[in-house]
């Protein structure tokens, strides 16, 4: 009974009209799923382009990502990302691979099933963001998705664009992007569109208190066949070695507060976001590694 419920996740993604690729809506890596969500106007690590391809033009080192997810019973997900600053220019790149495997199939009602399928989906992107002015940063990015129920497949092909602006005398910005433009081959015979998103968000840093400092991050956001909601989260740094992190999604009527903790060695942080999913889903427990060199 634990993998129907996974694969029905999965399965309201290729109900006519509605939005597939469920996967989307829960992000990349542990340190913004702590937060909400949020980060449409601030990223410094490998998952930038994910949220907004503009942020790729903010990143001042090249910096990597690699994240494991554990979410709604025996759904799994593996995320990498990164970035690389190029002048003016930034660029980046990422993966997203979400899988429910050994799901019971049966044609009729019976103890015993016939045998096991499983589903999945994969999308992965390539960005590149290019800073106009010491304010303003655009980006563009691609992206090809992929998803298979059973014996099943669909193929789409999208892209992003966002823009940036970052205040020149204090540490906040304002930011814009729009997700998932394009379209989806239909899956056997039911249609599925991409989950366009569209977000406004804003980003900044407070004045260091004890010995550490506080970055808050907000987003409003909607998503095809969604509600508006609004993407909120906090994170303290103490002396650039640990991380503390809570955030609030609205909107998604499986998602609410998340918080997390992460804590740095040299050029490795390792971070940690716990999301409580309601209606009896399960809890999301996501690790990440970040690199940066």
């Amino acid at each position: 009974m634990k993998r129907l419920i996974g694969i029905l996740v999965l399965a309201a993604a290729v109900e006519t009209s509605a939005s597939g690729f469920p996967s989307w809506m829960m992000g990349a890596d542990a340190r913004y799923a702590a937060m909400g969500g949020a980060g449409a106007a601030w990223s410094e690590d490998g998952s930038a382009g994910f949220r907004n391809p503009a942020l790729t033009a903010a990143v001042d080192r090249r910096s990597a990502v690699f994240s494991a997810h554990r979410w709604m019973r025996d759904v799994q997900s593996g995320f990498l990302g990164f970035t690389a600053p190029g002048g003016k220019t930034g660029f980046g790149g990422h993966i997203l691979v979400t899988e429910i495997p050994d799901i019971d199939y049966r044609t009729g009602p019976s103890e015993t099933p016939l045998g096991t399928f499983s589903a999945s989906e994969i999308i992965a992107g390539f960005d590149i963001g290019r800073r106009l002015t010491p304010a303003w940063s655009i980006g563009l990015g691609g992206r090809v998705y992929y998803q298979k129920i059973f014996v099943d497949e669909a193929f789409g092909a999208g892209a992003d664009l966002g823009v940036c602006y970052a205040f020149s005398r204090v540490p906040v910005r304002m930011a814009a992007a729009v997700q998932n433009i394009g379209t989806v081959s239909r899956l056997a015979s039911e249609r599925i569109r991409l989950p366009l998103t569209f977000r406004i968000g804003a980003a900044g840093r407070l004045v260091e208190t004890a010995g550490g400092n506080w970055l808050i991050l907000i987003d409003a956001v909607k998503e095809r066949d969604s509600d508006f909601g609004v993407a909120a989260g906090a994170e303290y740094v103490w002396r650039d070695i640990l991380y503390l992190r809570a955030g609030y999604r609205s909107g998604v009527s499986t998602l609410g507060p998340s918080c997390g903790a992460g804590i740095a060695a040299g050029r490795l942080r390792f971070d940690y976001a716990f999301l409580p999913v309601k209606e009896g889903l399960g809890d999301s427990h996501r690790l990440t590694v970040a690199w940066s060199f």
